[in-house]
């Protein structure tokens, strides 16, 4: 599990970030409300998470 390889990030749709399998990164959001965090890897596997930022 976990996925492999390569990952694409996305908030909202928008690309974020790309990463390899032993890279983390920190996403910044600069306004509350709510948001839709995903990520493809490299398999066409799909995760996908929605999340609020308050103030």
């Amino acid at each position: 599990g976990g996925g492999s390889g390569h990952r694409w990030w996305f908030i909202d749709g928008v690309p974020l970030a790309d990463t390899d399998t032993r890279q983390d990164f920190t996403p910044t959001l600069s306004k509350p409300g709510r948001y839709q965090l995903s990520v493809l890897d490299e398999s066409g596997q799909t995760a996908r998470v929605e999340f609020s930022v308050v103030e």
